[in-house]
């Protein structure tokens, strides 16, 4: 077969079909070209503030009852302390807390009172009132039967009580212990409750002796003028490190890591976020609080519309995922004149978005 030939036969075209092919070619160029452009014109449609808070609401309740279908739904007394990991699967507790709990105990956590338990990771307010009920220690029951044997109850200041006297009372070593390293550190108590705030000390160790405490401060005031010198208040946003020592409980190693992490948030506007100091206790941040004072103007605001991924992820409520969205909304949507806007684009959180409002 001759290709010219065939070249001829199949490829050669008329002057008014050539035509048509260009026109067609044009057109086809046309819309592949419009399809792209339309994107650029188009609306996007508005969010109702309402619904996607419903939205929100609605996802919540039911990842909680999820999280209570996960559960064993049986409810007996236990010790947290030594109730085996099979006995624990068959508590009504959410599949999260009895790990956490597991967790705790085999890093050496003890639990010593009831209100403990909160401080397990995931126990929501619902689950302790709960579970509260059935908790049991084994302190506990070793305090209501020795109590006409060992106890003495007696009138006592615990400012000025011995050793002796605090066992005469039933405290243990561990606990007169406690009592002396808060003393040593220039602690001193002002009321009964700022004595029963020692950590260790039981609930029926607190109920018993409510009604011997006296406190020669709160009952014979003598000069309220000096009195009112004697509480200064270290601002939490300035003080420095050395400052941050005078403070019950508060070492050199503690205070530096609270002006360090203080440095990385930016400042403080709730003394609750010291609970994420390493190392400081509740017990410790209840002792101080009192003694401290937070002034909001002092913190330092996050770059938010100029700051790169790298130094946003740097902030200890940014994690690198969550900068690189910010970072890709705001290339795409312009500078970020409001916090919200990310909370209603899904990039933030409920509680991410309640933690980070007071650094925009």
């Amino acid at each position: 077969m001759n290709f010219k030939q065939f070249f001829q036969d199949y490829f050669t075209f008329s002057r008014n079909e050539r035509r048509g092919i260009t026109v067609l070619l044009v057109l086809i160029f046309l819309l592949a070209i419009a399809n792209k452009l339309i994107f650029y014109f188009e609306t996007p449609g508005r969010l109702d503030p309402v619904l996607f808070d419903s939205a929100r609401v609605e996802l919540g309740l039911l990842n909680d009852s999820l999280a209570q279908q996960q559960s064993g739904g049986k409810l007996f007394s236990f010790n947290p302390n030594s109730i085996d990991s099979v006995s624990l699967s068959e508590l009504d507790l959410p599949v999260t807390v009895t790990q956490n709990l597991l967790k705790f105990r085999n890093k050496g956590g003890r639990l010593y009172q009831k209100s403990d338990f909160r401080k397990i990771y995931g126990v929501t307010d619902d689950v302790y009132l709960k579970i509260e009920p059935y908790l049991q220690f084994d302190e506990l029951k070793v305090d209501r039967s020795s109590q006409t044997t060992e106890f003495e109850l007696f009138v006592f200041d615990p400012n000025k009580a011995s050793d002796s006297d605090f066992h005469r009372l039933g405290l243990s070593e561990k606990q007169i212990k406690t009592i002396r390293n808060y003393q040593s550190k220039g602690g001193s108590f002002r009321s009964k409750d700022d004595f029963f705030k020692i950590w260790g000390l039981t609930d029926y160790q607190k109920s018993t002796l409510s009604e011997f405490v006296r406190i020669e401060q709160l009952e014979s005031p003598q000069s309220p003028k000096s009195n009112r010198t004697e509480i200064v208040k270290l601002e939490l946003n300035s003080a420095d490190s050395t400052e941050l020592e005078t403070l019950p409980g508060i070492g050199d190693k503690l205070s530096k890591r609270i002006v360090k992490y203080r440095e990385m948030l930016g400042g403080f506007y709730s003394l609750s976020q010291l609970k994420e100091v390493y190392g400081l206790n509740e017990q410790t941040i209840q002792m101080i609080s009192e003694k401290l004072t937070i002034d909001a103007t002092k913190i330092k605001k996050i770059d938010w519309n100029f700051a790169d991924a790298k130094e946003l992820s740097r902030h200890p409520y940014l994690r690198n995922n969550l900068s690189k969205q910010i970072v890709t909304y705001r290339s795409k949507n312009g500078s970020i004149k409001d916090l919200s806007v990310l909370r209603d684009s899904m990039i933030l959180n409920i509680d991410e978005y309640n933690r980070l409002k007071p650094y925009f």
